[in-house]
């Protein structure tokens, strides 16, 4: 009877090893990647969120930020080639991760952020197909989670970026932005990980609309 009380306690004991272990391998890495400053500095974090995420295949989170850091990237890079591989990747990573919690709001609002920058790669042939990709997936995350300042700052950014004729612009931009501003004020973190990209960006473009 001892055995079998012992071997699950052990099992369990590895469990939250390992789950502390990619948590914080995870952290130190976001970190890092706050803090870089050029492509070339971001480019091996990239490579370790990867590897992050391949060692974690049933952890959502890790596929999350593998995809995140891959569109954050490619909106620095300038060959084309390589900002559409980059994106492929990310495309990736979150499929595996809407797999694993197909109702997390965050993941509809990354897609959305994908979306865009899709579209920002060739916006003449684009924006027709991407403009709409990108609204319904925020749709889909404002339905899930009505409080994500994340879907108002990309719904405000894409606005902002959209032609005037079209229904945007920094007018129409402004009001979703300004919520944006609020819901990022009132966001409560209940884990290190939890999303929390954004809100300086959204800054700076409520303040263009000024």
């Amino acid at each position: 009877m001892k055995k079998l009380f012992f071997v699950p306690l052990f099992f369990l004991s590895m469990l939250v090893q390992a789950q502390g272990n990619f948590q914080a391998a995870l952290t130190e890495t976001l970190q890092q990647f706050k803090a870089a400053k050029t492509t070339e500095e971001t480019l091996p974090l990239v490579n370790k969120f990867n590897r992050i995420a391949e060692a974690e295949p049933k952890q959502w989170l890790p596929a999350y930020y593998a995809a995140f850091a891959q569109i954050s990237v490619s909106f620095r890079v300038k060959e084309e080639e390589q900002r559409e591989a980059l994106l492929d990747k990310a495309q990736t990573y979150l499929d595996r991760a809407f797999k694993l919690e197909p109702k997390e709001s965050e993941l509809y609002a990354l897609q959305g952020y994908l979306h865009q920058a899709r579209l920002v790669i060739s916006p003449m042939m684009r924006g027709m197909k991407y403009s709409g990709l990108v609204v319904s997936a925020l749709e889909k995350a404002k339905q899930l989670n009505p409080n994500n300042p994340r879907v108002y700052f990309l719904l405000g950014q894409n606005t902002f970026n959209m032609p005037k004729m079209f229904g945007g612009g920094p007018e129409a931009a402004k009001p979703l932005l300004q919520t944006a501003k609020e819901k990022y004020a009132a966001q409560k973190t209940t884990q290190p990980l939890q999303p929390t990209w954004g809100e300086q960006n959204n800054l700076a473009l409520l303040a263009k609309c000024n």
